[in-house]
């Protein structure tokens, strides 16, 4: 027997339709009738609540600051001003308003400069919650020798993980240099 060598060829493949999505030579989708494109989406056509409330916010003020400026420059003798304070007024409640912003800003900067502790106060450098290493049997408590940290240590700081005093990390942050002559 000879050997012969036969090739074996695949099935061929079934031919693409030329519209199909898969096709190379596929078309662009044809573009619907207006008729189509016109009709309402499922979504609800009402407005969002948060739309209307700012509208009705906005119509308002221009409303109200129309109804001002007409108080303001009417004359005083109209019919329907009458009733209205004295246009003085008109000056007057705008100005105390604008003292009165002023006012809480100040207020407030200045409750905050009170409440600060001062610079030789230990709490700007630690509060009652921190954990304070506390004193061993073997530290000596002189009087002379005893850090800010040691004197101010509360009941209520956890003993598991301890802060490190700030006298400590300024010497290993900060280090004494050798000064080049």
């Amino acid at each position: 027997m000879t050997a012969s060598t036969t090739l074996i060829t695949p099935p061929p493949s079934p031919p693409l339709d030329p519209v199909s999505p898969l096709s190379p030579i596929s078309p662009w989708p044809p573009i619907p009738p207006p008729s189509v494109r016109e009709q309402p989406t499922t979504r609800s056509s009402l407005p969002n609540a948060t739309d209307v409330y700012s509208s009705i916010a906005i119509l308002g003020t221009y409303l109200l600051f129309f109804l001002y400026l007409l108080w303001a420059f009417a004359p005083s003798q109209s019919i329907w001003t009458s009733w209205l304070p004295d246009r003085q007024w008109a000056i007057i409640v705008p100005c105390w308003m604008m003292i009165i912003v002023l006012l809480t800003y100040w207020i407030y900067a200045a409750l905050i400069i009170y409440n600060t502790p001062s610079w030789d106060s230990v709490d700007c450098i630690t509060d009652p919650y921190s954990g304070i290493q506390p004193l061993g049997k073997d530290d000596v408590k002189e009087d002379n020798d005893q850090p800010y940290y040691r004197n101010v240590r509360d009941d209520k700081a956890s003993h598991g993980a301890v802060d490190l005093p700030i006298d400590l990390v300024g010497r290993v942050l900060y280090p004494p240099r050798r000064r080049k002559l």
